[in-house]
């Protein structure tokens, strides 16, 4: 066997089940040799390539009679058999690792806690909790301890696995009892998981529940707690249960030190105060709202420097502000006076300040350059309004060319960049300057995604060019992108309807995709619905009738003027307005 394992290992597994009646009669080749080799011939094979079903089935075969002839109810496994299993774990199927699982029970391995815990991760992702959970049970029968890392690890990965929608929070639920049942008695990575899930499925009654159990029992919560928690506010729109989280993180002395949770505290106001209308007075409710927050931990000068500062909602009665602001704090509270109450002259002001203080490298305002956050903030703020859109040129200037004082390394721009750009000049009719971004992408080797090329084709049909739009939407296709709601709803934007309609039978003849667009058009249903077909879909439908395309195409043209007013009433859609 040493011999063949040197010179010839493909010939050592036929050598090896040759040997078979040792391994059932237990005499003559030692049983260390046996479990070495097969040992060896596992990490071979399977090792490093995908071994055929084939020698895959060999080599379970070879450990089940291996494991019967010399483990058979034995309370102690060698540790080259549990690697043996373990590697036949982690290259099996579904199936293989449901059969591995049945012949470990049936030959009553005892099996280690680091094996036990790579049968629960492997049947947590071929999606058999059952089986998971017994495995779990398995754990909890043998001396370990089940608050350890691993064990709690394992449990959350089974709460977080992704089953199907409709029944995840009963089957979630399920498993938590079936684990408390078991004597798992969860820490705060593991709380934090069953938050997650209530919140999840709106259940926010037992997530607060979960939450005040780990206060009773003296388990100390983390910034994920709170933060999810958030989520639950956010969900309900509760200012109010920001507050309640806010004060119990400073209870439990989370804050003031923690920004990370302070950021998401002032963001989860921002997002609530959004949730409102435009014109919504608690808007700026809102911002005072992250402003009393902020004040409350923080020192304000950073904010009235940049001249953001406005009376927060009384007094923040709080402890004395001791933390200074992260970059991000700032940032969020530059983009909530952005969202919330800023006017657009008073925005072109707040810009040149804060590229003031970025050039003169302040030390709290200068870093927030260093993510391109802010800088596309500003651009679709300022480039949705006609008296300063031209702001955009200026702002693009100063990212791909800071000035030369600047330390700090601010960021170049990202696609997002690019897009907001672009719907910046198509949205205020300057087609000349789009265009010339879109040549500036192509000169730095920028690849456009499906949000940047629908920008493009709306930008054309709302400028009532739509064999641009087509063409547009022809070039999406060729980037390898399949047109979807987004980019009919663009193509709708043209006002008049033939000589839309003339543009896609310009290119009828050229792409089967070309009828398959004017024919997503035609119908609004999937429009209605958010659902485009698939174009494997259609091009099966239009398989047969290839010859007779063009004159299809002909027959519907004249009724697709009224379908389209139908489908933008539908849809509510005004022609010209930008998404």
């Amino acid at each position: 066997m040493l011999w063949t394992l040197q010179h010839d290992h493909r010939k050592a597994l036929a050598f090896l089940e040759a040997t078979a009646p040792d391994l059932h009669q237990k005499v003559g080749t030692p049983r260390y040799a046996i479990e070495d080799a097969l040992e060896f011939l596992t990490s071979e094979y399977l090792g490093g390539h995908v071994a055929s079903m084939e020698m895959k089935s060999r080599l379970h075969g070879l450990f089940c009679r291996f494991a019967a002839a010399n483990y058979l109810g034995n309370n102690y496994i060698s540790s080259p058999l549990q690697k043996i299993i373990h590697s036949l774990l982690r290259h099996s199927d579904r199936r293989e690792a449901e059969l591995l699982y049945d012949a470990v029970v049936a030959f009553g391995l005892k099996l280690s806690l680091y094996t036990l815990t790579q049968f629960m991760h492997k049947f947590t992702g071929i999606g058999r909790p059952d089986l998971a959970m017994d495995a779990l049970r398995r754990i909890a029968d043998s001396p370990v301890d089940l608050s350890s890392d691993a064990i709690q690890y394992s449990c959350i990965k089974l709460l977080r696995s992704p089953f199907p929608s409709a029944e995840r929070y009963r089957l979630q639920s399920q498993l938590v009892t079936e684990m408390l049942e078991t004597g798992i008695r969860p820490g705060i990575p593991m709380l934090n998981a069953m938050i997650f899930n209530a919140v999840e499925a709106g259940d926010f009654q037992t997530a607060y529940a979960i939450f005040e159990t780990a206060r009773i029992h003296g388990i100390r919560r983390d910034t994920i707690t709170y933060s999810t928690l958030l989520k639950a506010a956010l969900h309900s729109l509760d200012e109010s249960l920001v507050k309640k989280i806010m004060l119990m993180a400073e209870e439990d002395g989370a804050l003031p030190r923690n920004n990370q949770l302070l950021f998401c505290l002032v963001t989860t106001i921002m997002q609530i105060a959004q949730s409102s209308g435009t014109e919504d007075p608690s808007r700026l409710s809102g911002y005072q709202l992250m402003l009393q927050i902020y004040a409350r931990y923080c020192d304000i000068s950073p904010l009235q420097e940049l001249g953001i500062w406005v009376n927060p909602l009384g007094n923040s009665g709080g402890p004395t502000p001791v933390s200074q602001p992260s970059p991000q704090l700032i940032s969020v509270m530059i983009l909530g006076y952005l969202r919330l109450c800023a006017q657009p002259l008073s925005m072109e002001q707040l810009y040149h300040r804060y590229q003031g203080f970025v050039a003169q490298n302040h030390p709290l305002i200068a870093p927030t350059a260093e993510t391109e956050h802010l800088a596309n903030a500003f651009l679709f703020t300022l480039g949705q309004n006609r008296a300063t859109f031209t702001m955009c040129s200026i702002i693009l200037r100063d990212m791909l060319v800071p000035p030369a004082s600047t330390i700090v390394k601010v960021a170049k721009p990202t696609i997002r960049t690019w897009t907001i750009l672009l719907r910046a000049y198509f949205f205020n009719g300057q087609r000349a300057a789009g265009e010339k971004i879109i040549e500036m992408m192509r000169a730095k080797g920028v690849k456009p995604n499906i949000v940047t090329m629908n920008t493009i084709i709306a930008g054309y049909a709302a400028m009532q060019d739509p064999t641009a739009a087509v063409n547009a939407m022809q070039e999406l296709e060729l980037a390898g992108f399949e047109p979807d709601s987004f980019t009919y709803k663009g193509l709708t934007r043209v006002a008049k309807r033939d000589e839309l309609l003339n543009a896609l039978r310009n290119v009828a003849g050229k792409t089967d995709q070309a009828q398959e667009d004017a024919q997503a058009i035609e119908d609004p249903t999937p429009l209605e619905n958010g659902h485009v077909p698939s174009p494997q879909a259609s091009r099966s439908t239009h398989d047969n009738s290839q010859g007779n395309s063009q004159e299809k195409l002909l027959e519907v043209s004249s009724q697709l003027h009224e379908q389209i007013n139908d489908m933008v009433k539908a849809t509510n859609l005004q022609s010209g307005n930008f998404p």
